[in-house]
């Protein structure tokens, strides 16, 4: 929680929390992606509190609201006076008696904004004993302010002791909320007094086996790590369909318990989804529940926002001085998190200069992670290399040649800040804590082990990460697929507890369109998340789009920055002030286009069901990312099946296909070189006047369109390669720079 500095306004968000997780009776609880959201503004006289959302009607606007209450204890821990007059928002998307841990959201975002306003920094110890106090369930504000899931037990010396884990990427959270309210103080009125031994005993071996399973990534145990016999069984007749619930989650293989002490009913897993098994289990017994699909939070409670009041006079509760204070500055976290792609490392001077702006900002105190990709083209060199001596490289020796270029890249570079200075160490592979499916080439990140790093962080260094690259559990080296430092950084600072991932590299930020294509293109100061995977994944090139979706998951704020340039950058993230218009207006944000893209046509299979299936079963198993896909009628009971994917991925693609087109007595497989040009924005496919114009445009071109594929924020063409520059130059003129299909 440090790095949090004195301002007249902060705003905050705080997860929802589900504690006494499964056997973790008052000990174990994890943070979700269900969130409250508070801002604290100093002016006026008195407490005004204005509320929305979950709660709006019953949650007190007064000096007991749990908000204000953590917030003066705050203040009267560190010593402080509480100013005369503050306005608090609570937008709320956690329900009140849910057993979702609305209370706990509630203090962390009162505690972490009293550290905002008052710029005095507490250690989270110190916070998890003053939110303890205030709530009385340590395993309920322990996930809400740390994030992950959090072991924590009461030390009379100093309070508590905790331990916090992040689990691995893919754990699905699903809760079903039935529409009723359970009192804590009720459901521990129907606790007993005492339990039979080999029942505390049976909770404590669980309670170990949830705490290693989720450790370790074994989805798999968690059904039956998840079992409890101390107060579930007492507390389940509280709420009408929980048993049954919680059964319906059982038989689909995931963990289940009830959530803190009800009613919700929480399951963790990967498998099928039992939300609507969960909730046709409630339905039965008379009452209705809502269903979510959750994700592990794994930032906890964070700040936001914060602005100074410029001009603003002395105050003599302001402690004699000035406000702010004159140190004040804002900070979005405790950690930072930097990735510098290729050409920002290209040669010994660029080092030197990214060394320099590292030492700048290690001058702040803050720790620093630091990831790094291969210097300029050493990647394309690598690969070079592997095909002058092999026409198809095994994917094991490949990943292990490819590894080397980050490697080289993170050993320069911390020679290059030890002289400057600071004690910076490199790591990579093992060291790295990124543990992968074990895919070769093309690997997907399973889990972060933080320790390694942690440990340097911990010893005050600067840690220098090899982008890239990461680790199967069976300790075979693997790589992460083109632009897969990105997917690194992001994967660090989520598991770190990074607010905000800052990337570097040779643009100003995210345009409209290629700058280099289009020289009148604007640049996006923000810009969210899904619309920026659809740019990503449609050539936009600044950003992988695996690395978006993962900061999509886990709420990390993503800043698109020039590395040698001054400016803000392009920010990705879904905080409500992204750039929009009024309501229901469709927006092109951007025109994009992929060179990369190789389409691969199956002709004349026969047309019989199986046949795709094969075929997209095969790409599954490679991690082939496919994105536009065709089957057509040819003749007879005979059809064609075509889809696009990279061409980094096309020969290992063509390959499997040809081998099931033999298979399956295909006439031919091939593969051909195109272009997809995309118009991206939400809501375009829904706007006939965007799509008219679309195909207006490239016809008056003369551009025969080949393929076409939509989602909800985009529409892509398939065209041939010489007529992407035209194509892009026209839609962009045409849509974003005088987008006169919007009048009327």
């Amino acid at each position: 929680m440090a790095g949090l500095w004195s301002s007249g306004r902060v705003v905050v968000r705080a997860p929802a929390t589900s504690a006494n997780l499964g056997p973790g009776f008052d000990a174990v609880g994890i943070s979700l992606s269900l969130y409250n959201r508070a801002e604290a503004v100093v002016a006026g006289d008195g407490l005004e509190i204005t509320i929305e959302g979950e709660g709006e009607d019953s949650i007190p606007r007064d000096e007991s609201n749990l908000v204000w209450q953590a917030i003066c204890r705050f203040y009267a821990e560190v010593g402080r006076p509480l100013p005369p007059g503050v306005r608090l928002g609570l937008r709320n998307g956690i329900p009140p008696s849910s057993g979702l841990g609305s209370s706990a959201a509630a203090i962390a975002c009162g505690l972490l904004m009293a550290a905002g306003l008052t710029g005095v920094e507490l250690p989270p110890q110190s916070l998890i004993r003053l939110a303890a106090d205030l709530d009385g369930h340590p395993d309920n504000v322990a996930p809400a302010l740390l994030g992950g899931m959090v072991v924590v037990v009461p030390d009379g010396r100093d309070g508590y002791r905790w331990l916090r884990l992040l689990p691995r990427s893919d754990l699905r959270v699903a809760v079903a909320l039935p529409d009723m309210a359970v009192s804590t103080k009720h459901a521990r009125q129907v606790l007993p007094g005492q339990v039979a031994f080999g029942d505390a005993a049976f909770n404590a071996g669980r309670a170990a086996l949830l705490v290693g399973a989720l450790a370790e990534g074994r989805l798999d145990l968690l059904s039956a790590a998840m079992e409890d016999r101390l107060h579930q069984a007492h507390r389940l007749p509280l709420v009408p369909g929980a048993a049954a619930a919680l059964e319906a989650a059982l038989r689909e293989g995931w963990g289940v318990c009830l959530s803190g002490s009800g009613p919700s009913v929480v399951a963790l897993g990967s498998g099928p989804d039992p939300r609507d098994r969960m909730a046709l289990a409630f339905a039965a017994a008379g009452v209705s529940c809502r269903v979510l699909d959750l994700n592990v939070d794994c930032g906890g409670a964070r700040l936001i926002e914060a602005s100074e009041e410029r001009g603003r006079p002395a105050a003599d509760w302001s402690g004699g001085g000035r406000w702010p204070p004159p140190r004040a500055r804002v900070t979005p976290g405790p950690l930072l998190v930097h990735k510098y792609g290729g050409t920002s490392v290209s040669t010994p001077d660029k080092l030197k200069q990214v060394a320099r702006r590292i030492a700048s900002c290690r001058g702040n105190g803050r720790g620093l992670v630091v990831v790094v990709s291969a210097m300029g083209d050493g990647t394309d060199a690598l690969l070079s290399l592997a095909g002058a001596v092999s026409g198809l490289p095994n994917g094991r020796e490949l990943d292990r040649l490819l590894a080397t270029g980050e490697q080289a890249s993170v050993a320069l570079l911390a020679m290059a800040l030890g002289e400057l200075g600071i004690d910076a160490v490199s790591v990579c592979g093992a060291n790295l804590g990124i543990i992968t499916d074990g895919v070769f080439l093309r690997a997907r990140v399973e889990r972060v082990q933080t320790g390694p790093i942690q440990a340097c962080l911990d010893r005050g260094q600067v840690v220098i990460a090899a982008g890239y690259q990461g680790i199967s559990a069976a300790g075979e080296l693997t790589t992460l697929g083109r632009g897969g430092s990105d997917t690194s950084a992001v994967a660090l600072a989520a598991a770190l507890g990074a607010p905000i991932c800052e990337i570097y590299t040779d643009v100003d930020g995210v345009y409209t369109a290629d700058p280099r294509v289009v020289p009148s293109a604007r640049l996006l100061r923000r810009i969210g998340y899904d619309e920026m995977a659809e740019m990503a994944g449609l050539g936009a090139g600044v950003m992988q789009p695996r690395a978006v979706e993962l900061a999509r998951r886990h709420g990390v704020r993503i800043v698109v920055r020039h590395c040698e340039l001054a400016g803000d950058g392009t920010l990705i993230s879904d905080d409500e002030d992204t750039e929009a218009e009024t309501m229901e207006a469709t927006i092109v944000r951007s025109v994009a286009h992929s060179l990369g893209e190789v389409r691969i046509v199956l002709e004349s299979v026969p047309d019989r069901p199986g046949v795709a299936a094969r075929v997209f079963r095969a790409m599954a198993a490679d991690n082939i990312s496919v994105d536009m896909i065709i089957q057509g009628q040819s003749h007879g009971d005979r059809n064609d099946i075509a889809f696009t994917v990279s061409r980094d991925d096309s020969a290992a693609a063509l390959a499997a296909c040809t081998s099931i087109g033999a298979e399956v007595g295909a006439r031919r497989v091939a593969a051909e070189d195109v272009v997809k040009v995309s118009v991206i924005g939400a809501g375009v496919t829904g706007d006939m006047r965007v799509l008219a114009a679309i195909f207006d445009c490239l016809a008056e071109a003369g551009i025969n369109i080949e393929m076409i594929s939509t989602s909800g924020t985009r529409v892509s063409c398939l065209i041939r390669p010489e007529l992407a520059a035209e194509a892009v130059q026209r839609l962009h003129q045409r849509l974003i720079e005088s987008p006169a299909w919007r009048a009327g």
